[in-house]
């Protein structure tokens, strides 16, 4: 007599009897006949052959899928190719005319003044221009963070793992990069026509050498995997916090580190600017500790965004208390949105410090007494500060603009809870405004400050205090202000977009 079991538990083998889902125990069964029903099942479990399985094989399969016209054509991926299209032709643009100003004839003696100028403007773009190219690569990263932990839990080998995080960026970035070269040659164009020492620069002066274009490409194309292999350890790690969105965020130690070197080294740059020892080592030693104070805008910007989320989660308000608590999760991913606008703030400070030793200048020499070249080298560093300041607000606005529309779709799954859960689309887009513009007076106030507390031995309070400097330094916080919350409302439509998607 057989003794139904009522649970239906799978078939299994315990010695030499073997429990089935219909009865508790049967007749011991042989051994062999045991053993070739197990190797039925195994071989019917595991049809695909070794090779079929191997690493290679698998990345073969996964990578081409990397390069559907659909995929490519997608708007966060059209969005990091702009993101890098932007960053080249910019970069590009500041660069020859830099080369254009140093290709001029060495024999006169003011030609020394305007290569300084030149390569202090250049120095003061360089920062923003990769910083907006790092916010493109990491926007990369970001998309593909569920995707590959998606991979990593169902045990691709490593070899695909990577092949499939750098496939998009490596592409994103190669053809951004490339778009941005022929950007560049439209940007001469206009570029070419502004006078200095009364003649224009000329387009063929713009035109840079093959190889200084090439490095550019190559170097975007670096920062991108960099950004990428970087992103690859938390998924590695831990995929499953990453597919869950469940990582816990450490207290930032080794960004309070790094700031601290960067600041002995604006001190080191500030005190060999100071010294003697010839005009190029001064040169040297001011475009570094301005190049450096550059990088601690840049990471000390996360730590003041980290602090003014955590001020500001106690609000009573709901999109203020609820934007807060966005940002103190990803504290990162909004100083993104609003790094353009620190680091113009603090370019405003060397702009406004110029103006006003101009117009001092002006003052104490007069007009009729200026020599037709200080004329004009007073003119042409007005014109350059215009041209620092315009270039400085385009990277502005495309910095904000596409950060906010990548963050849009990285944050759509929120929105759409929070739209599920009873919120209209008004106040999402108070919260998406909030978590932008929060940090928005304090990051701009820190990074004048740290602006004016480097250039203040060099000019003097006279000059730095002046109106003519806290006009200028204002005007282009505003400004700037004015232009982050444009983009915010030119990407207010995608938060209606990706909510109607739920």
């Amino acid at each position: 007599m057989k003794l139904q079991n009522s649970y239906a538990e799978p078939d299994y083998q315990y010695g030499d009897h073997v429990y089935s889902q219909t009865t508790s125990v049967t007749q011991p069964v042989p051994r062999n006949e045991t053993r070739s029903n197990v190797d039925t099942r195994e071989s019917t479990s595991n049809p695909p052959t070794p090779t079929r399985n191997s690493p290679f094989a698998l990345t073969a399969r996964v990578v081409p899928t990397l390069f559907s016209f659909r995929r490519l054509t997608h708007t966060p991926t059209v969005l990091m190719m702009l993101a890098f299209a932007a960053t080249s032709a910019l970069l590009l643009t500041v660069a020859a005319g830099t080369f254009a100003i140093f290709a001029w004839d060495t024999s006169d003696e003011v030609v020394g003044a305007y290569r300084m100028l030149a390569a202090f403007a250049t120095t003061l773009l360089v920062v923003p221009a990769f910083t907006l190219g790092q916010s493109a690569a990491t926007l990369a990263t970001r998309r593909q963070d569920e995707q590959l932990s998606t991979l990593a839990l169902l045990g691709a080998p490593r070899s695909t793992i990577v092949a499939a995080a750098l496939t998009e960026p490596l592409v994103a970035a190669t053809v951004g990069a490339l778009v941005g070269v022929v950007g560049y040659f439209a940007l001469a164009l206009p570029v070419s026509l502004v006078q200095l020492r009364g003649e224009p620069l000329g387009y063929g002066n713009m035109i840079l050498p093959w190889w200084m274009i090439l490095a550019t490409v190559v170097a975007l194309v670096c920062v991108s995997t960099v950004a990428a292999l970087m992103g690859l350890r938390k998924v590695v790690v831990s995929p499953l916090g990453v597919r869950t969105k469940a990582l816990s965020s450490s207290f930032p130690w080794g960004r309070i580190v790094a700031c601290v070197v960067l600041l002995v080294c604006v001190a080191v740059g500030m005190a060999v600017s100071r010294m003697g020892g010839g005009m190029a080592i001064v040169l040297t030693g001011f475009l570094g500790m301005v190049l450096t104070g550059l990088l601690v805008v840049d990471v000390l910007g996360v730590l003041v965004v980290r602090l003014v989320a955590r001020i500001r989660r106690g609000s009573k308000k709901v999109h203020v208390m609820v934007a807060s608590r966005l940002v103190s999760a990803k504290p990162k991913s909004y100083w993104r949105r609003v790094s353009g606008l620190a680091l113009t703030s603090f370019i405003a400070t060397f702009c406004g410090t110029g103006v006003s030793l101009m117009q001092s200048i002006k003052t104490t020499v007069g007009d009729a007494n200026l020599t037709r070249e200080d004329s004009l080298l007073l003119t042409d560093m007005f014109t350059g500060i215009l041209l620092t300041l315009g270039i400085a607000f385009v990277f502005i606005t495309v910095s904000a603009v596409i950060n906010q529309a990548a963050d849009i779709y990285d944050r759509a799954s929120t929105f759409q809870e929070l739209n599920a859960a009873g919120m209209d689309n008004g106040t999402i887009r108070k919260i998406s405004v909030a978590s932008v513009m929060l940090p928005v007076v304090w990051i701009s106030a820190i990074s004048a400050g740290l602006g004016l507390l480097l250039v203040l031995p060099f000019a003097g309070v006279a000059v730095v205090l002046s109106p003519y400097s806290f006009l200028t330094i204002i005007s282009m916080v505003i400004v700037g202000a004015l232009v982050v919350r444009a983009g915010l409302a030119i990407t207010n439509p995608l938060i209606a977009k990706v909510v109607v998607r739920s």
